[in-house]
């Protein structure tokens, strides 16, 4: 089966992170329902990744990056 994956990147020149649409959206229905609180969902994110077996680099981890990719999806 083919997944159509669309992503909106952090930054417009040179992202170090793309998150795709499906997440996005379901952020933004998750926080219509709830207060905002963007560094519990980069938390708790994270913590499903490295559940995976996936690890994050940064010693800030995705927390500013995914903000600015939440911030560009709510305006466009």
């Amino acid at each position: 089966q083919v997944v159509d994956l669309a992503i909106c990147p952090c930054a417009p020149l040179g992202p170090t992170l793309a998150v795709s649409l499906q997440l996005l959206s379901l952020v933004r229905q998750v926080f219509m329902r709830m207060p905002p609180n963007i560094s519990a969902w980069c938390e708790s994110l994270e913590a499903h990744l490295a559940s995976m077996g996936y690890k994050v680099d940064t010693k800030e981890g995705i927390c500013r990056r995914f903000s600015n990719a939440y911030h560009w999806y709510c305006i466009l």
